[in-house]
């Protein structure tokens, strides 16, 4: 990890530096692979400002911290930051946890249509969703063929109903269209 301390409006001064990189140290075990720091250190009249931005694999953090000793500056943007990346990384560890209710096995062993009793209903095994946007069909079949997936569902412009291009096995394309009986 790299650290860079900047100074404005005051002399560098090496037992800051120190002091800086001590504080950032701490802040390596929350953040999973940091590939640079950067410090900025700033006086303002009465008041010192220390600006903290580190970019890492799950984008940049920013914080500063303001006070009119330079030390509690420090130590306050370290503390912003700390505060900062724990609720991010709890945010990301809440948004991939699924509920118990939703997780339903698949069989381990045996045939798929075992063990089921007759005029059972499939079960759901997994949910996706996906944002159907409108366009023509013409413009469905360009995103597909841009695109590595086999489907891609759209909101046809003409008709305004839900529709679903797919590639078919022999290397043409479908169009499924909802039709009233």
């Amino acid at each position: 990890m790299q650290v860079a301390v900047t100074f404005r409006h005051m002399e560098a001064d090496e037992g800051i530096k120190a002091y800086v990189r001590d504080k950032v140290q701490k802040l390596q075990k929350y953040i999973e692979n940091p590939r640079e720091v950067h410090v900025v250190l700033a006086v303002e009249k009465f008041r010192h400002i220390a600006e903290i931005t580190v970019v890492g694999n799950r984008g940049a953090f920013n914080s500063q911290g303001r006070d009119n000793d330079l030390y509690a500056a420090i130590d306050q943007m370290v503390d912003k930051m700390e505060r900062q990346i724990r609720e991010r990384r709890g945010k990301v560890i809440r948004k991939r946890a699924v509920p118990s209710s939703f997780k339903t096995p698949f069989p381990r062993s045996g045939k798929a249509g075992e063990g089921k009793e007759e005029g059972e209903p499939p079960r759901l095994i997994q949910r996706k969703r996906t944002i159907a946007k409108p366009m023509s069909v013409e413009e469905a079949l360009s995103q597909l063929s841009l695109s590595k997936k086999d489907f891609l569902a759209f909101i046809n412009s003409d008709s305004g109903q839900m529709n679903v291009v797919y590639r078919s096995k022999n290397g043409g394309y479908g169009w499924v269209e909802p039709h009233p009986k």
